[in-house]
């Protein structure tokens, strides 16, 4: 099939992927039901394909990463610092006598005394309190072991929050910076990031061929049986001949012609093997010749005459009809 400029130059640019969607698809459906297109597809991209090795990666702009820096920088200050938890201030860790004793132990020295708690005296509210809720015989217990516990620092004030913020909003800006090389130079990312292309199932019904006619003849050489019986498929032009009769004698041949109009000079159109001879001879004939023909079979040599031209008489012959009307 012969494709205009338009066809050439869609298919040229569905190979070099500049099409929009709606083209895009519409490129598709045609490669469904058109094979020819689709080969016309498959050469501009056999064309194309050496271009890829012309062109070589390429890096963001510098100005992406000078970007993402400095609203990271900029999300920094505009973050608020998170207060520190300010109770352990008021948190009490008190040391297990025992286990400072069997500790001690262990290692083969004496237990020293561990240091007072600065923090207890500065409030004595929470000594009198627990003093006072505490039984009487484990008040002195509990006072020798808050005596003896080691003063808790309280946690120092960091930026937890703050640097929490910056790893997100730089994850944020790699992420915009990974969905703009998706849209604009998608080759630039691994194929793992590579969007994928967007795949559509068009359903196409095509109607059925239509039904071409059907010619037929009746070779005879009387009016009582045929010898053959010719097929011709008005479409295609391809025959099909059925021999009736008795097959040829040893060392000849039967021959098919085709005689057109009333004084024409006979054609070979094939030989006549076994009981069923199909051919494509009369595709280059003229439908209206090969309709208005008439059609003769002779007993020639072994394979045929050599000559290209009958070499005894006719003796069946007959004229197409048609027998199935086209569809």
């Amino acid at each position: 099939m012969a494709y205009s400029e338009d066809h050439i130059a869609l298919a040229a640019e569905y190979a070099l992927g500049t099409l929009d969607a709606d083209e895009r698809a519409l490129v598709e459906t045609m490669l469904i039901v058109d094979p020819g297109f689709l080969a016309l597809v498959h050469a501009w991209e056999h064309k194309l394909a050496p271009l890829h090795q012309m062109v070589s990666s390429v890096e963001p702009p510098a100005g992406v990463w000078n970007r993402i820096a400095a609203g990271m920088a900029q999300m920094e200050k505009e973050t608020p610092p998170v207060p520190a938890n300010d109770t352990g201030k008021d948190a009490v860790h008190a040391i297990d006598p025992v286990t400072l004793e069997m500790t001690s132990a262990l290692e083969g020295r004496t237990p020293a005394a561990p240091a007072a708690m600065p923090e207890l005296a500065s409030e004595p509210a929470v000594a009198d309190t627990i003093s006072a809720s505490a039984p009487p015989d484990l008040k002195s217990t509990e006072q020798s072991a808050f005596a003896g516990a080691p003063a808790v620092s309280p946690p120092a004030k960091g930026k937890s929050g703050s640097g929490f913020g910056v790893v997100m909003g730089a994850i944020a800006a790699l992420l915009a910076a990974i969905a703009g090389l998706q849209i604009f130079h998608p080759s630039t990312l691994p194929a793992a990031l590579r969007p994928k292309p967007e795949v559509r199932t068009v359903e196409v019904k095509i109607p059925p061929p239509p039904v071409a006619a059907q010619w037929v003849a009746a070779l005879q050489s009387d009016a009582r049986d045929p010898g053959f019986i010719l097929t011709v498929d008005a479409a295609s032009r391809r025959y099909t001949v059925r021999r009736v009769g008795p097959p040829p004698a040893a060392g000849k041949s039967y021959e098919l012609w085709i005689v057109p109009g009333k004084y024409g000079e006979p054609r070979s159109i094939g030989v006549i093997d076994g009981e069923f001879t199909a051919s494509g001879a009369l595709a280059g004939v003229d439908a209206a010749a090969v309709n208005n023909s008439i059609y003769a079979v002779t007993v020639e040599a072994k394979g045929g005459s050599p000559s290209g031209k009958p070499t005894a008489q006719p003796l069946w012959a007959g004229k197409l009809y048609e027998s199935v009307p086209a569809k």
